[in-house]
């Protein structure tokens, strides 16, 4: 068995993922299915759905396993080549036309103030001058930055959980092999795969983003916008 997340169980045989869950979090990963049966439909690589089991104990999802090596357990001399080619991966995903999903930042924020108002936020996903403050005066950035963030957004296809062991890479050409956990795909700002992706490379690999921004042919950034979704992100797990 694998790690997974909260109330769901991965386990791997062979080429074969299975994730198991109760019934609390069946809807959660039928919603997780459905993402992946699309994005395969598109012809992007990512795991595809081999079957789906669902009772009144709960649901198994069962994928095929993604070729390669997931971003994190990449070696130091491979990383600027890769940051390269996962921001070319992550122009071509928010380049896919027609998504049937959303994820609406009213939405996200939402949920965060939930998390927030649960006193459920992982301090381990916070910055150390973050922990200095108490979550809500987190929120309070947030909120308060909403009304431009709003006013500049670009919704694209988004994987929604841009993060290095979510994203695999061929080990000899570090092109991206495809794309895991797509729970929260679907229609958002670019910038909350970016800030997301951001944030793991300087904590996984500690290196600089501008390959990031350089295969995603972004020439001008918005820090702004970068800036509030690296401080949703965050609170929106717990």
């Amino acid at each position: 068995m694998t790690g997974g997340e909260s109330g769901m169980s991965v386990f791997r045989r062979g080429d074969v993922f299975a994730k198991r869950c109760g019934v609390g979090d069946a809807v959660a990963l039928r919603e997780e299915r459905d993402r992946a049966e699309w994005l395969a439909s598109t012809g992007f690589p990512g795991a595809t759905v081999i079957d789906w089991v669902e009772s009144a104990d709960g649901a198994c999802l069962m994928t095929s396993a993604v070729p390669g090596v997931p971003g994190d357990a990449l070696p130091p001399a491979s990383r600027t080549v890769a940051a390269d080619r996962l921001g070319r991966a992550l122009k071509d995903l928010h380049s896919l036309p027609e998504c049937p999903f959303e994820r609406p930042l009213a939405s996200v924020i939402a949920q965060a103030e939930d998390v927030v108002r649960r006193g459920a936020v992982n301090p381990a996903f916070l910055t150390d001058e973050w922990r200095l403050l108490d979550p809500s005066e987190l929120l309070a950035r947030v909120v308060a930055e909403r009304p431009y963030v709003e006013s500049v957004l670009e919704p694209v296809v988004c994987h929604g959980d841009a993060c290095l062991p979510n994203v695999f890479f061929d080990p000899e050409t570090l092109d991206v092999t495809g794309l895991i956990d797509l729970g929260r795909l679907g229609v958002a700002d670019r910038y909350s795969d970016l800030a997301l992706t951001v944030i793991q490379m300087h904590d996984e690999w500690s290196a600089d983003p501008a390959p990031l921004f350089e295969g995603y042919g972004l020439v001008d950034l918005d820090r702004r916008r970068l800036e509030f979704f690296r401080l949703l992100d965050p609170l929106t797990w717990g």
